[in-house]
């Protein structure tokens, strides 16, 4: 459908944000009024198509058009090494015409900030401010013209991020940043725990206070990345469903600055995607495109990286059903994703790779009485034959700081990987220090030794 946009000739007292916010301040009267502990959801309909906002706040931003950025995306050459495609409608490719969209968009915003504000003032009125978490928090982001597109249906930035706010005075730190990737799943983990419920918590989540109170040490596995899933079939008469698994993209794995994007079967021809996020903001170079067969060996070693962190997270999420592992879930298409995912692979296959050959830690956290933090290495081998690791060790004048653990030596067969734990110690005095003298050495049957440096973000 084409994008509608433009300006309401009625007043924004009647628009539907003005509506919701209505009904939600006649609530939140009704509730306090009960004086007992109370929830409230207000869910704006808007930022959202048609994108036709209220005169007052259109206005203002029309006069602010030109002075928009459009993202160099709305370029598309670069899709034709992604699964996607532009929109049919050539306007979503259009500067100007992009433009006039975003005035309508950043109005809508506009005007659903200004009733969250008149929300917020009832709240602190009550003089129920310390006493209430409130959550800011949507559903998906908006292209906006970014790859020649509108609205969601795709893993790039644009479409997938989405703000997260909490605020509890006393308890989270004003102003506080977490700059980490976190998920929708966990919100509802952290409502729990931070009003004191946690004991009731049986959800997929985890709660984000590890972050917020800088507490995350990684006990046992990597907590610092986000997997996000989507089956582009849709439901149909009689049990069917539309489409297929053969083409498109299904998951998305980001850690740090990277990012995979990959199908659910083995067999799915389209490309899969890896991004360097710090490098190319605007995801315009796939690194896995046309150009997958020749990849580094630095870019082989992150997508397995990224597709292992996938795979152990399927593990976990798979639960006593087989959510992941039974093809029912799938509609009965391909052999379950975990046994998909662990054999799709359109770049080269290695006789080893290794995840990093830059180890960063984040940020250490109190663990008993000294500062720790683990990070997780990974080394694996794609090719037939075996690989045989000789040693795995510490070098340099600072690696007394660290510790390996797990799989230290030994062999690693065909379509297998391994995973060293890497744990930071520390009193405190070496936090301020970024670089250290610390790598790890990896002796192998393959070649030369590998080296990982070790540093501290």
């Amino acid at each position: 459908h084409d994008t509608v946009i433009g300006r309401d000739s009625l007043s924004e007292k009647y628009s539907s944000t003005e509506c919701h916010a209505r009904a939600a301040m006649d609530a939140m009267d009704r509730l306090i009024s009960e004086n007992k502990p109370w929830s409230l959801v207000v869910s704006f309909h808007n930022p959202h198509p048609p994108m036709v906002a209220a005169g007052k706040y259109f206005d203002k931003y029309w006069d602010l058009k030109e002075d928009f950025c459009v993202p160099p995306s709305i370029d598309t050459t670069h899709l034709e090494e992604t699964p996607d495609k532009p929109d049919k409608n050539p306007k979503i490719q259009n500067v100007d015409a992009v433009k006039e969209w975003m005035v309508s968009y950043y109005a809508m915003v506009e005007e659903v900030d200004e009733h969250i504000g008149r929300l917020l003032r009832k709240l602190d009125e009550s003089g129920l401010r310390k006493k209430t978490l409130v959550v800011f928090t949507s559903d998906h982001g908006e292209s906006l013209g970014a790859h020649g597109k509108k609205g969601k249906g795709t893993f790039f930035e644009e479409a997938i991020r989405a703000p997260l706010m909490f605020r509890l005075p006393g308890v989270i730190p004003k102003g506080k940043e977490i700059n980490i990737p976190t998920s929708s799943i966990d919100v509802f983990s952290t409502v729990l725990d931070y009003t004191g419920h946690a004991v009731h918590d049986d959800s997929d989540g985890e709660s984000l206070r590890r972050f917020i109170d800088e507490s995350n040490v990684n006990p046992s596995h990597d907590h610092e990345y986000v997997v996000s899933e989507w089956d582009v079939r849709k439901p149909a008469k009689r049990g069917e469903l539309t489409n297929n698994l053969m083409r498109g993209a299904n998951f998305m794995v980001v850690k740090d600055n990277w990012k995979l994007v990959i199908p659910k079967l083995e067999s799915n021809l389209s490309y899969d995607q890896l991004y360097d996020l710090a490098r190319d903001p605007f995801e315009m170079n796939n690194l896995l495109g046309s150009n997958a067969k020749s990849a580094s060996k630095e870019i082989v070693g992150k997508a397995e990286h990224l597709k292992v962190l996938l795979y152990e997270w399927m593990n976990r999420m798979d639960g006593s059903k087989g959510l992941y592992s039974n093809p029912v879930f799938n509609a009965g298409e391909g052999r379950g994703d975990i046994t998909e995912v662990q054999l799709r692979r359109t770049w080269n296959s290695s006789p080893i790779w290794v995840s990093d050959t830059e180890l960063r830690f984040g940020k250490p956290s109190i663990w008993g009485s000294m500062y720790t933090r683990n990070e997780f290495l990974y080394i694996g081998r794609t090719t037939e034959g075996t690989l045989q690791v000789d040693k795995i060790s510490l070098e340099g004048t600072d690696s007394r700081l660290f510790e390996l653990s797990g799989f230290l030596n030994g062999y690693v067969g065909s379509e297998k990987h391994r995973r060293v734990k890497v744990t930071f110690r520390s009193s405190g005095n070496e936090l301020a220090t970024h670089f250290l003298d610390a790598r790890i050495r990896v002796s192998h049957s393959e070649g030369e030794d590998i080296i990982i440096n070790l540093h501290m973000l």
